[in-house]
């Protein structure tokens, strides 16, 4: 269907302009909804139009070259209306106007003129020839002036500032260096905007005219002052509409044997034709959301063996657009505009689920623990119980006798912290410590082991019988997919052989070939896109399961000829049908509230096995705690061992020290025993024996002694005083 257009550039002398703007606001062409733009031949004249013209053309965009106001303007605009008053006071019909570019230019071009006259080195006179006869001749009897080449080359090379700005040639022409983008609102010309080369778009004319207004180029939506539009509105118009009179939309939905949840089509061949279905619901509630009436009819097609075809009607425009299951994929987007995805993405696959009584479950108790898990745990037990009773071993009478009795107790106490079942009683704090931090640590896992134990115990669960596409291509298994479907084309990608593939229509079919499994004729997966299987799941309950996604895609879209402006509008709505409660609203009826609670799409959704990261950080703590209690035991252990060494040496020392009475009476003997030993002199004497203060048990000592005769008082010689 062909858009009638809304947009109009009028480029054409201001006289017929206004002709034109007079018949299209007659007809009603200025109303809300159109875009009139003009160029700068009406828009330099936009000033100067009658007042009857301007209110035909209320909501026009024009172009303008820009003028900066200055003296010199002003007093040309003084001069210039007064003799124009003069002039044309006496016409009713015209407007007492201001001089417009057109003046400008004329008065600076006469200026060029005549400054290039005046440059010239030849005579001034213009060798008009025979100048008799009428005035009127004057212009046939012009002959070709001498000077003209040197005359033209002056005019072309002249550069000054003149009313219109820089006057400069560039290429035989005279650049405009800025337009001046203006709206008329009601008899005014409001500016809106500037547009240059070396600024583009801008609500400025160039940074310097506003502080920290930016260099850039941009978009005239983003940049531009608000523009009033025809109809007095401010809403930027589509530039399109739909025709009063024009046909209705065809649009092209696909007929099914199957999966007919999504469209299903009713007699596609009578007038009691009745077009259903999810995809249905949500273009329709997309096109009650657009802001204008979008009048279409649906045309059954049949496309069972390909979606391509449907596609390419609408390429051809066959068709105006096509609305059902189409998927989103690149090579059709070469050919047709899509809107956005409104269904879930991706390709899965369908396997035969395999239930848990098929499994053994003899060793299921060692199933909610990973093997590290396991092991972690037998190794933190044992050396647990290592360090409790290495600690308790000098203080606690429970782990001491005999090296049996204790490898005994050892064993016992080891293995009995896994479950908190000891009888010890603890006397040493660290031990005390270490114990309360283990059993912290066993009360978590032993929790989180019960929970997983349980829900393994008491919940069916399925588990996918093929997990990985590789795995079938490996054994060589067949594999299906739906007729007409671009999952053929995915599945050669994965290097399946054409007769490994097996096409199917119905959801029947489905289930069939996967009962029977590859040696019996059957497949053992089957590849579809995402809603599909969902669909699929809901009406055969969990006896299958998917796998996946095992590839990606958008999703479902609604295709259109390349260029329709309703791809934009429906996918605005689509958004806005999706956000809100409308979307779910539609998709519930359509697949009721399990396809919103569906989990299938792990091949492991039956539990989560606990492995020792789950429990890092505990472990962490508690062998920090058992090391640290560990050294503390082993420092303590040392210093009394220390102190008790010191005590025994101290203790030897002051026992092993005779009397001193006893000492001085067997020195005094020794001395007077010995005739030879002179005043003054020092002896070593050897000196051997038991004392008294001694035990009876203590064996002998003996001792060295030094020992000086002095005399002291009237002492006669040879007697002995004690001294040393």
């Amino acid at each position: 269907m062909t858009m009638q257009t809304r947009v109009f550039i009028v480029h054409m002398l201001p006289a017929d302009a206004a002709r034109l703007f007079a018949r299209a606001s007659a007809i009603g062409m200025l109303t809300e909804g159109y875009v009139w733009m003009v160029t700068d031949d009406i828009g330099i004249a936009l000033d100067v139009l009658p007042q009857h013209t301007t209110e035909t053309m209320l909501g026009v965009v024009g172009f303008r070259p820009y003028v900066a106001k200055s003296t010199r303007i002003t007093g040309f605009m003084d001069r210039f209306v007064t003799r124009y008053r003069a002039k044309y006071h006496q016409d009713p019909d015209v407007r007492v106007a201001k001089p417009t570019m057109f003046q400008y230019w004329a008065y600076d071009v006469v200026w060029a003129i005549a400054s290039a006259t005046e440059k010239s080195k030849r005579p001034r006179s213009l060798n008009l020839g025979s100048t008799t006869g009428y005035m009127g001749k004057l212009v046939d009897d012009l002959q070709p002036s001498p000077a003209g080449p040197e005359l033209l080359a002056s005019i072309i090379g002249g550069e000054f500032y003149g009313l219109a700005g820089r006057f400069r040639f560039v290429d035989r022409h005279l650049p405009v260096p800025q337009y001046e983008i203006v709206n008329v609102i009601e008899e005014k010309i409001r500016r809106i905007g500037f547009w240059s080369p070396g600024y583009g778009l801008s609500a400025f004319l160039n940074s310097s005219t506003r502080p920290g207004q930016a260099r850039r180029r941009a978009k005239a939506g983003q940049v531009l002052r608000a523009v009033i539009w025809p109809g007095d509105s401010i809403t930027v118009p589509r530039g399109w509409d739909f025709p009063a009179n024009g046909k209705i939309l065809q649009i092209a939905v696909p007929v099914r044997r199957d999966f007919k949840v999504f469209v299903k089509v009713e007699n596609p061949n009578s007038s009691m034709q009745s077009v259903t279905g999810y995809c249905i619901d949500v273009f329709e509630a997309a096109v009650k959301k657009l802001p204008y009436a979008l009048p279409f009819k649906y045309m059954p097609y049949d496309c069972a063996n390909s979606y391509d075809k449907l596609v390419s009607q609408v390429y051809f425009k066959t068709y105006d657009g096509a609305v059902g299951d189409v998927t989103i994929i690149a090579n059709r987007t070469r050919y047709v505009d899509f809107t956005v995805p409104y269904t879930e993405s991706g390709v899965s696959m369908l396997v035969l689920a395999r239930k848990d009584e098929d499994e053994p479950t003899m060793w299921i108790f060692l199933k909610p623990l990973t093997t590290d898990l396991w092991i972690a745990m037998v190794v933190f037990i044992v050396f647990t119980g290592l360090v409790v009773c290495t600690i308790e071993k000098p203080v606690n009478d429970q782990v001491q006798g005999s090296k049996w009795k204790q490898l005994n107790t050892y064993f016992y106490f080891a293995f009995s912290t896994g479950t908190s079942t000891h009888d010890q009683k603890f006397k040493s704090l660290q031990s005390k410590v270490i114990m309360v931090s283990w059993c912290f640590v066993l009360l978590v896992i032993v929790q989180s082991y019960t929970a997983s134990l349980s829900s393994m115990l008491t919940a069916k669960r399925l588990q996918p019988l093929v997990t990985d596409p590789m795995q079938l291509l490996h054994k060589g298994d067949y594999v299906g997919y739906q007729n007409g479907s671009f999952v053929h084309s995915m599945l050669r990608r994965l290097h399946f052989e054409d007769r490994q593939m097996m096409s199917f229509s119905t959801r029947e079919e489905y289930a069939d070939a996967l009962r029977k499994g590859s040696k019996e004729g059957g497949v053992s997966a089957i590849f579809d896109e995402t809603p599909y299987i969902n669909s699929f799941l809901l009406l055969y309950g969990k006896d299958f399961q998917k796998v996946g996604p095992i590839d990606r895609t958008v999703g479902f879209g609604f295709a259109f000829p390349k260029g329709s402006p309703l791809v934009e509008d429906l996918s605005k709505a689509m958004l806005n049908l999706i956000e809100g409660s409308e979307g779910s609203d539609i998709e519930r009826k359509w697949f009721g509230d399990r396809i919103l609670s569906l989990d299938y799409g792990s091949p492991d959704t039956s539990f989560s096995r606990l492995s020792s990261r789950s429990f890092k950080g505990l472990f962490i703590i508690n062998g920090c705690i058992l090391g640290l209690m560990f050294l503390i035991n082993c420092s303590r252990y040392a210093y009394a061992k220390f102190t008790a060494k010191r005590k025994a040496a101290a203790a030897s020392d002051g026992e092993a020290q005779p009397s001193t009475n006893a000492l001085s009476r067997r020195w005094k003997n020794l001395v007077l025993a010995s005739p030879s030993f002179k005043v003054g002199e020092t002896r070593t004497l050897p000196f051997s024996g038991s004392v008294k203060d001694r035990e009876a048990n203590d064996p002998p000592f003996k001792y060295s002694m030094k020992v000086q005769l002095r005399r002291r008082g009237n002492a006669p010689p040879g007697s002995c005083q004690d001294g040393g």
